[in-house]
């Protein structure tokens, strides 16, 4: 029988623990595997969003422990994910991100020699354990005649970042230092063969995101389709096909009954983490949640599975401010819903909620 569409949100809200109580924010990023992380604050919500309960703070802890670390993994895109994970990526990804960065390397004067000489630098600025903000680093460099401005220092970071030499470790008063990896994380187990690699990041995307297709795993990782399809062989009966070209793990959860509505994010891996985003976010509402096609992506208000506005905060001393604007008019039990979905989302930040809702987005 094919899978509905509503069940297929149904599942997937299940496999993204979206809403679940319980459970710490090493376990919601190791369930995930990976998630998306350009901006940290968001990206520490999506955490919370994960495991009721835990506080910003407590995902900031991680942070600060190493349990946790920020990097590059995969499609030049940061994400949050345990360290020796980020390594697991890295020995299928790196390769084929450093060669799409190629022409715009040598565009800025970057080549072999001057990531040597970036990376002496870093290893002598971050060694024994010490972490530096971005400013910090690209002042090293800057002072030994390294240029960081016009995109040339966040290439060499994310040079850099490809070779598992950095990554951004504790948090700061503004964002987050970048530490050696290797230090600041010691691996925990060597790095696996390429089957067992391939297999374990299939596994880890169906495990936080199933069901979903090859499709959808291939433009998560960016990895070849025949790539993803060997993975799918190595991981062999522990994943199932349900029709329609639909994988999901076997042994993964039941659709529990949830909360009907849920405050996500931007750049949630509920909606990122799929290249058919059709179901849950319908095409005619994708420009209020990416403005302008710019590539920002606004948090988003779910109700039973479908994106169906956008929200913000403001954060004050007494208080934070939800405001919630729908795509459209919305009855007032789902109302109900969207404004209850606000609560964890002052819990996580230790503030009472004021909740406002805006009219429809026109």
């Amino acid at each position: 029988m094919a899978t509905t569409p509503a069940q297929l949100r149904a599942m997937r809200l299940a496999a993204q623990r979206i809403g679940a109580p319980g459970g710490t924010p090493v376990d919601v990023v190791a369930h995930m595997h990976a998630m998306q992380g350009q901006d940290l604050g968001q990206s520490l919500w999506a955490v919370g969003a994960r495991a009721l309960g835990v506080t910003r703070a407590d995902v900031r802890a991680a942070f600060d422990r190493g349990d946790l670390v920020r990097s590059w993994p995969m499609r030049g895109t940061l994400h949050v994910l345990q360290a020796d994970t980020l390594r697991t990526l890295l020995s299928l990804t790196a390769e084929r991100t450093l060669r799409g960065l190629a022409r715009r390397a040598r565009e800025l004067g970057i080549d072999d020699a001057l990531v040597a000489r970036a990376r002496d630098l870093t290893v002598e600025a971050l060694h024994g354990g010490a972490s530096r903000d971005r400013d910090g680093v690209f002042a090293c460099w800057r002072a030994a005649g390294i240029d960081p401005t016009g995109g040339r220092g966040y290439h060499l970071l994310l040079h850099l970042s490809q070779q598992g030499l950095v990554a951004w470790g504790p948090t700061g008063r503004v964002g987050q230092e970048l530490v050696l990896l290797d230090e600041w994380a010691p691996p925990a187990e060597p790095v696996p063969d390429h089957d067992e690699a391939l297999r374990r990041t299939l596994v880890g995307y169906l495990r936080g995101r199933g069901p979903a297709t090859e499709a959808d795993a291939a433009h998560w990782t960016k990895l070849p389709l025949g790539e993803v399809r060997r993975a799918r062989a190595v991981a062999g009966d522990a994943v199932e096909e349900l029709g329609d070209g639909l994988l999901a793990l076997a042994d993964r959860p039941e659709p529990r009954r949830s909360s009907a509505a849920h405050l996500l994010p931007g750049f949630d891996e509920y909606l990122l983490g799929y290249a058919d985003r059709t179901g849950h976010l319908a095409a005619e509402h994708a420009d209020r949640v990416v403005p302008g096609g710019n590539g920002m992506f606004l948090a988003m208000v779910v109700h039973r599975g479908q994106v169906v506005g956008t929200w913000r905060t403001t954060e004050r001393t007494r208080d934070v401010r939800v405001t919630i604007t729908p795509f459209r008019a919305m009855s007032d039990a789902a109302l109900r819903a969207v404004e209850a979905a606000a609560l964890p989302v002052g819990r996580f930040l230790g503030l009472p909620v004021v909740t406002t809702v805006a009219p429809p987005a026109t």
